[in-house]
């Protein structure tokens, strides 16, 4: 049996935050501190980080996928259903996870032979729901009950974070992803009494489950004076935690290359 820190998996970092709070602007300090970023762009929003970028940074390979940000509704370009697009997106999206493979273009090889600095980024999970849900319209369980479309498409979220999170991967792994209320609620479904806040992943019931794959959960926060600053550590209104409270503080300065080094051991 192998040694406990013989098969300890490089980060699993998921990031919760509003929008505009910076998450995707971080990304820019860990290229620009050495590390390969192949980033999962489903926000079609992740090119502004090429404005933080510095002549030295290291490679930033962008992958970006078509996705309906209102669930439902044909956004995507050209004819046909939205539903059949989502799905080849999404299995081309899978494809791309075991191998950085672009026609033409760059072969980053398996997910295998990855190594903590290289860093795959999906951007954001929120949008990663939306499209697992239209996806979800074409399996066959959903096509004979409408009403399990939530729970196939948490099923397709689980497989992908499994795979993500487990030892196959041999990346670092960093979700972004937005915030969401939850609680006790009434018969008009208004929460009563002590809100939390859970990631977005898709529908209530899985995005409460998928803070369970990760190592580490960190929530961007900006102040009134737009300080960002990463709290690590668990309140009595989100599910918080750091892999190393011994390295990590539960509140940390604007500077996830930093925090990253130090899961990584690279400082």
């Amino acid at each position: 049996m192998p040694k406990f820190n013989e098969v300890k998996l490089p980060p699993r970092i998921l990031i919760c935050g509003e929008p505009a709070a910076g998450k995707t602007g971080a990304l820019a300090q860990l290229a620009n501190a050495g590390y390969r970023l192949m980033i999962h762009d489903f926000d079609q929003n992740s090119r502004v980080i090429g404005s933080y970028l510095t002549d030295k940074a290291a490679e930033v390979y962008l992958n970006t996928y078509a996705a309906a940000k209102i669930t439902g509704t044909n956004l995507f370009a050209g004819s046909g259903q939205a539903s059949k697009q989502a799905l080849s997106e999404m299995r081309r999206f899978c494809s791309m996870l075991e191998q950085w493979k672009v026609a033409g273009a760059e072969d980053l090889g398996a997910c295998t032979s990855w190594t903590a600095h290289d860093v795959v980024v999906i951007d954001s999970g929120t949008f990663l729901g939306e499209l697992l849900l239209l996806a979800a319209q074409e399996d066959p369980e959903t096509k004979k009950d409408g009403r399990s479309l939530y729970n196939v498409a948490g099923k397709y979220y689980g497989a992908i974070l499994d795979h993500l999170t487990g030892n196959k991967m041999g990346a670092t792994v960093i979700m972004l992803t937005h915030l969401m209320q939850t609680g006790e609620k009434d018969d008009q479904g208004k929460i009563v009494g002590k809100a939390r806040d859970v990631p977005v992943g898709v529908g209530e019931k899985f995005s409460k489950k998928m803070q369970t794959y990760f190592s580490d959960i960190w929530h961007l926060e900006v102040d009134r004076a737009g300080n960002r600053t990463f709290k690590t550590a668990a309140t009595d209104k989100a599910s918080l935690r750091t892999s190393a409270p011994s390295l990590i503080k539960g509140a940390e300065p604007y500077d996830l290359a930093s925090m990253l080094d130090r899961l990584t051991g690279s400082k």
